[in-house]
């Protein structure tokens, strides 16, 4: 008389002391499904291991600094000294005069170790050339040197606090450098500066959402679009801030202006945003999209498996994590997905074996200790998973699918008497499922206890009520049998 039916959690049972906790505050069964494999939402992101919405569960990598550093004003370029000015200078401003010539010379053909060298050794002769402090910043931060850039333009803004290509420049720069709250400062003086320049704006925005300014950012962005309609990158800007701010039917129509600026990552912004409105096939189809793009976002992908996962399409999970494991089979939670849907596509051996990996890494998880124990039930490896049920009790007590799962592993050994207890008592749990009823039933058979069989056997046709067919035949034929034994 099998009972593969009560496979139920991937959790188990054991004796009265191990499960007085359990039994005293049960939780809700809660099963998604027949065989109860462990939940899609602990598959687990990058350190997470727990599920939640779009919008929380990752943010979308921002398009920083996508329009890059303004380029210096000719105007403020290094100019040499006229021919008047050479004669009327002592020795010392003819040789910075050359230097001046000799960094303008390597500015245009982008040369920009050499301007550095110059440029050094002007601002040392001369420290109050603005332009020589200015270009410098430049020269360092287009050798992506950018923490070197930033004195240099703190000295030009020294020198004259309303350069404005220096407070744009640093500002951008600071933001690069993760100081948005020193950015604010330089890039609400640009903006004030040029009040009709779009980007100074644009990039106030950025610090100021950086910075939790979420209403002081949208202002700025929308300045920035007033300005330049075709600015369009500012609508990815504006999408970001509404997807943090959980507003996801603006963001997805942001992030649908920002694709001719950002195409691909404007495609990842719109698979949260429907995301986060719960249109998962929608999301699913931006996701692919995006991926179509950047393949190599395994996060990414990861993230999309998991939503195929959670939407039941699990062969299109099962390739997606195996895609994420060929390149990076240590990304975390990754083994404990691919334990689940190979459980759920009934591979049990490699759920067994991706079951095995994650536990070496979560070696106390009460929900990982039942998934395996689960998988190797499905195996007939029934001494095993019953060890791996009680490994999950002892890590949590009360969980009732680790506990129907031990009843299960211990009555398909046939240690009836053992069972008993563990079904008694789960079996009186409110919402208890009516086969537990029937395991019951079935031990106290097997163990010719004559009037407590037929009593659960009752118990169980009353309230299973066409669940459970084919045990309810087998009930109903059992309690014939012992109605006849009783009236002998």
């Amino acid at each position: 008389m099998g009972l593969s039916f009560l496979w139920v959690g991937r959790r188990p049972i054991h004796t009265q002391d191990e499960m007085a906790d359990f039994f005293t505050a049960p939780e809700s069964t809660g099963s998604r499904s027949s065989i109860g494999w462990r939940r899609a939402q602990r598959c687990g992101s990058a350190g997470a291991g727990q599920s939640v919405r779009a919008a929380e569960l990752r943010s979308a990598p921002a398009i920083a600094l996508v329009l890059g550093l303004l380029c210096l004003v000719p105007a403020r370029g290094l100019a040499v000294m006229s021919a008047g000015q050479e004669r009327a200078s002592r020795a010392g401003e003819t040789e910075v005069s050359a230097l001046l010539q000799k960094a303008q010379e390597a500015l245009g053909r982008n040369d920009f170790a050499a301007v550095v060298d110059l440029l050094q050794q002007v601002v040392k002769a001369r420290p109050s050339e603005t332009a020589a402090w200015f270009n410098l910043g430049y020269a360092y931060t287009e050798l992506h040197q950018p923490q070197q850039a930033v004195a240099p333009y703190r000295e030009a803004i020294e020198l004259d606090p309303d350069l404005f290509e220096a407070r744009l420049n640093l500002g951008i720069l600071l933001i690069r450098l993760n100081d948005p709250q020193g950015a604010l400062e330089h890039l609400a003086k640009a903006a004030t500066l040029k009040p009709d320049l779009p980007r100074p704006h644009l990039y106030y925005g950025r610090a100021l959402a950086l910075t939790g300014n979420a209403a002081g950012a949208e202002t700025q962005y929308q300045a920035a679009l007033r300005l330049d309609p075709k600015l369009t990158i500012t609508h990815y800007d504006l999408g970001q801030l509404y997807l943090h701010q959980k507003r996801y039917l603006e963001a997805l129509a942001a992030f649908e202006k920002a694709l001719d600026a950002a195409p691909a990552q404007a495609k990842l912004g719109m698979a949260l945003a429907a995301e986060g409105l719960q249109d998962e096939a929608n999301a699913a189809a931006y996701f692919e999209q995006y991926l179509a793009a950047r393949p190599d976002d395994l996060e990414t992908r990861f993230h999309l498996a998991r939503l195929y996962l959670e939407a039941g399409k699990n062969e299109q999970a099962y390739e997606g994590l195996e895609t994420v494991y060929r390149a990076k089979p240590e990304t975390p939670g990754l083994a404990a997905a691919l334990g689940d849907v190979c459980a759920l596509l009934k591979k049990y051996p490699e759920s067994e074996t991706s079951y095995r990996q994650a536990l070496s890494a979560a070696p106390a998880d009460p929900d990982l200790h039942r998934a395996l124990a689960q998988t190797l039930l499905e195996q007939a490896k029934l001494a095993p998973a019953e060890s791996e049920f009680r490994a999950a009790l002892r890590a949590n007590p009360r969980s009732r699918e680790a506990a129907q799962g031990l009843a299960s592993s211990i009555y398909l050994q046939k240690r009836y008497a053992e069972a008993i207890p563990l079904l008694e008592a789960l079996a009186r749990l409110p919402d208890a499922p009516a086969i537990l009823v029937f395991a019951l039933a079935s031990s106290y058979d097997h163990l010719h206890a004559v009037q407590k069989a037929l009593d659960n056997y009752e118990r169980f046709l009353k309230f299973s009520q066409g669940r459970n067919p084919d045990q309810e035949w087998q009930a109903t034929q059992r309690a014939k049998l012992l109605r006849h034994q009783l009236q002998k």
